[in-house]
């Protein structure tokens, strides 16, 4: 065969990244055309002499010359080969040799052109993944052939008019202040969609976002709000890397359900947030730091400190105070042990007491349909950032347990209790040992516990069980680990409540403090078991309401729902 081969001019620049412009059969035997041709390194390359293409591995072309056991001229790795066929012919063609900008041809699936507007990390990254879902992308740049190299040889970068002019739909990706330089592209613009992607610098509560905004500057187009919440790395790894939900609104619902249609086939979940007015709240989701986290931190935080200096000033000062004995160095590890598993019971216990609070709410105003109040229907919202606080503190526990031996005050004790045995004094106390065997058993159990709620409120879990399940493990199971935990307080303290040589300084002993929140909370558990005060609960949660003098019958576990006996409706 003859082949014939024009290489580009960077060849003689160095092999970075080579391409053959075009290799053709000259011959009418075949009629081959080739896309993308990397070449690797060249040998001795004679251009214009009769050639031999044998097949190498992993897609490699060699081009010899004369015999195929010849000193290759060249080697050649073929990313595609294209049949002459009008299924196979390219979107995009290559640069001409006068340096012309890329042009789209028409695709087969007609997919509209997706244009972008701006050239930072972002577009890069959007870019890719439009051209990864088959959408025809033209960028609109200030400088197109500055910018051309950092995006997908795919995607056509071009001028911001003539990107405007080609593309249907339209990105957004630049800076809010910068808004004002694309009102030059409001003819080209005029009927389009737009998409803002743009977020503020600090958290807006007042308004106007920034997609309401573009839409004043743009009122001939429509204005979506969305891809905000996302982040560069997201659009360029895929939903499997990042979280799967955009937060999209307009006030255009042709609009909206255009963009949420390109979501889907981008990969991920679309979330109509509503009209456009909605915007200024997706733009504070990604500057808001741990929103639903902040009470349940502080609180953990507050009882930390709190349960640390109190004992402090039992533990450590009083010793120091009363007889000069210094133990300050039971601060960094014994105090902390002590001090985790109290601010653990209380948070446990926080979890389940708005529970509580809105069950004895309900059977007071007789009714499920009045709103809780503000406060309590936020600590309901937090219940499940309260157990995991919960179980971090517990989790810190144990392993500070662990490691409590290791110590070198406790190996000297260790010692100074080896003395004692040999000397004859008494060291075994049968009751201490099976105080220690009983709390240690109930804190394991606690822990184990603890764990499963933790594992079964994670979103993963959480949605391959069903609501019934669900609310078994969280409440049921819950309530037992509420139950060990206490129960594992409770054998710690063992005696010491009587003993006044554990009143310190006049202060009652920790665990007794530790020990009221989750004491309220099984009583108030208790106290809702009772069948008639558990019969009234659910004729309330059924619809039931004392005002208005319903009397009904709840079914059985034979019949089914019915009501009997209404009057003055």
């Amino acid at each position: 065969m003859k082949w014939e081969l024009r290489l580009n001019e960077r060849r003689l620049k160095g092999l970075r990244r080579q391409n053959c412009s075009g290799m053709r059969d000259v011959s009418s035997d075949e009629n081959f055309s080739f896309m993308r041709l990397k070449l690797i390194w060249i040998f001795n390359f004679i251009p214009h002499r009769e050639a031999r293409a044998l097949r190498g591995n992993q897609g490699y072309y060699w081009c010899q010359r004369g015999q195929p056991h010849s000193r290759p001229a060249l080697k050649i790795k073929i990313h595609r080969r294209i049949m002459p066929d009008d299924m196979a012919r390219p979107l995009i063609r290559d640069r001409g040799e006068a340096g012309g900008s890329r042009h789209l041809e028409a695709s087969v699936s007609d997919s509209p052109v997706i244009g972008i507007m701006g050239t930072g990390d972002f577009s890069r990254s959007l870019a890719r993944r439009l051209v990864s879902s088959g959408y025809q992308v033209v960028v609109g740049s200030r400088n197109p052939k500055r910018s051309e190299a950092l995006f997908p040889e795919e995607a056509e970068v071009t001028s911001q008019v003539e990107a405007a002019s080609q593309a249907a739909l339209v990105f957004v990706a630049v800076f809010p202040e910068h808004h004002s330089t694309l009102l030059e592209l409001k003819p080209s613009l005029a009927g389009k969609t737009l998409v803002d992607v743009s977020n503020g610098l600090r958290i807006n509560h007042d308004g106007p976002s920034n997609a309401e905004q573009l839409a004043d500057m743009f009122p001939e187009s429509d204005v979506v709000k969305g891809f905000n919440t996302i982040s560069a790395w997201a659009l360029q790894r895929g939903p499997r890397d990042a979280s799967r939900q955009i937060f999209l609104c307009s006030n255009s619902s042709t609009a909206k359900s255009s963009v949420m249609q390109l979501c889907r086939r981008m990969g991920f979940v679309p979330v109509d947030m509503g009209l456009l007015s909605s915007s200024l709240e997706i733009e504070n989701l990604p500057l808001s730091l741990f929103p639903s986290w902040r009470i349940p931190i502080l609180c953990t935080l507050f009882l930390f400190i709190l349960f640390y200096l109190y004992n402090f000033l039992r533990d450590v000062l009083q010793p120091y105070v009363t007889a000069g004995k210094s133990v300050f160095y039971k601060m960094p590890i014994e105090t902390v042990n002590v001090t985790l598993p109290s601010v653990a019971l209380v948070m446990l216990a926080l979890v389940y007491l708005p529970g509580l609070c809105a069950a004895f709410f309900q059977l007071w105003s007789g009714t499920k349909y009045n709103r809780f109040p503000n406060w309590l229907d936020r600590w309901l919202t937090s219940r499940k950032q309260f157990g995991l606080c919960s179980f971090l503190c517990a989790a810190l526990h144990a392993i500070y347990s662990l490691s409590l031996p290791m110590r070198k005050s406790a190996r000297f004790k260790l010692l100074l209790a080896v003395r004692q045995m040999k000397e004859g004094d008494e060291v075994w106390v049968e009751e201490e040992v099976w105080r220690m065997e009983l709390y240690v058993s109930a804190g394991i159990m606690a822990l184990g516990l603890l764990s499963l709620l933790a594992v079964t409120s994670l979103p993963s879990v959480a949605n391959s069980v069903n609501w019934r399940e669900f609310t078994f493990i969280q409440s049921t199971v819950g309530y037992c680990a509420l139950s060990m935990a206490t129960i594992h307080t409770l054998l710690y303290g063992w005696g010491r409540a009587f003993d006044p040589s554990q009143y310190r300084f006049l202060l009652p002993p920790t665990f007794m403090l530790v020990l009221v929140l989750p004491c309220v909370a099984l009583l108030g558990r208790l106290a809702l078991c009772v069948p008639c005060v558990a019969r009234r609960l659910q004729q309330i949660r059924r619809g039931w309401e004392k005002t208005r003098h319903i009397r009904f019958r709840l079914p059985e576990d034979n019949c089914r729902n019915r009501l009997d006996d209404v009057s003055n409706v």
